[in-house]
């Protein structure tokens, strides 16, 4: 993974140069680094932004990234000199900035809404889990009932025969992709030690898959174009994709693994009391209850009750905890590895 870090850093180094003086800092704003897609539409097309500002005086601007490896490069790339508050992306990511150094410890004075999280939800002394997804499969479930087919329910119902050249499953090197892995693993009697069954078992899905992308965008319209009909996915992502009008469903089989997303505040950030403003606005009851309850994302706030359509979808409390949580200490210890052979041995079978 090494070649793929230095790719992305250089590329993260000279977009921040490029930015440098136009990200400069007024102790007014809060530069936030994280996803587009549900956080843009949260903060930009949904009012949240105004909303920060009415709730604490300070005005968010986010600096969007398509995957959680961009963010995490683009914030390792400003370590010297950071032009952003706030990073939030998935847990194996936000491990990589841990190791780097380049997040601030957390204060429960000073983010006071860090004490009403879940027991589990700090990682370390430097990030905080927000809300988790669930690994799920997504499924056109109008072509499924046309064709007579049944509904996926097990994780290997991708390597059914008519689902051939009608899969999507996102590259190991995306949380989703690797707890995938994982878990073809497990199923054919390896384990997060023993990878070695899952990447088997990928060779042989291979020619069924017709893409291997990391966004629900175009998972979206893959399967509204039914060139895709089922796809390896989390859970909210999901549900929005449902949201903008295409026929699916969204299926949860066991065993079920929980996804995070942390968000911590950069070592040496250039507005420190605005970053901590932001944090513990982003992780209060009332956002997390409005992520779960329009995207059906499970809230990791501990005062949250969902409610509406969603409530039925979000896991919360004691079933959460009941999830598999995967040992990312052994993932750290394998990643590279597990993505170079992903791009040499799965990738290049048609």
């Amino acid at each position: 993974m090494q070649h793929f870090w230095k790719a992305a850093l250089g590329a993260a180094g000279a977009l921040a140069a490029l930015l440098g003086t136009a990200w400069a800092q007024d102790n007014k704003t809060v530069y936030f680094l994280s996803w587009g897609g549900t956080i843009q539409t949260m903060l930009e097309k949904e009012g949240w932004a105004e909303q920060f500002k009415k709730d604490t005086g300070y005005t968010v601007v986010l600096v969007p990234k398509a995957t959680s490896a961009e963010i995490v490069a683009t914030a390792i790339a400003q370590k010297a000199k950071p032009q952003v508050d706030v990073v939030m992306c998935d847990l194996a990511a936000f491990q990589q900035g841990i190791d780097q150094g380049i997040f601030a410890k957390l204060d429960a004075k000073e983010v006071p809404n860090l004490e009403k999280m879940e027991a589990n939800a700090r990682i370390g002394d430097r990030g905080i889990s927000t809300y988790a997804d669930i690994l799920a499969i997504i499924y056109n479930k109008e072509v499924f009932k046309k064709n007579g087919w049944p509904a996926p329910t097990k994780w290997t119902d991708l390597f059914r025969p008519e689902l051939k050249q009608k899969v999507i499953v996102p590259p190991v090197s995306n949380t989703y992709g690797m707890y995938y892995l994982i878990e073809l693993a497990r199923e054919r009697g390896g384990s997060i030690d023993n990878t070695e069954p899952g990447f088997q078992a990928l060779k042989e899905l291979a020619p069924s898959v017709v893409d291997w992308t990391t966004t629900y965008a175009k998972i979206a319209t893959l399967m509204e174009q039914e060139t895709a009909l089922v796809s390896i996915f989390g859970n909210a992502s999901g549900w929005e994709i449902v949201g903008r009008g295409v026929p699916g469903d969204v299926v949860v089989p066991e065993p079920s693994y929980l996804s995070p997303t942390v968000a911590g505040i950069m070592e040496g950030a250039p507005n420190p009391a605005g970053a901590r403003a932001f944090l513990s606005w982003l992780i209060s009851a009332k956002v997390l209850k409005y992520r779960a309850e329009r995207f059906g994302q499970s809230p990791i706030n501990k005062e949250v009750r969902v409610e509406g359509p969603n409530a039925s979808r979000v896991i919360t409390g004691e079933a959460l905890a009941k999830l598999i949580n995967v040992d990312y200490s052994k993932v750290m210890q394998n990643r590279d590895a597990w993505n170079a052979r992903f791009q040499r041995e799965v990738l290049s079978i048609q």
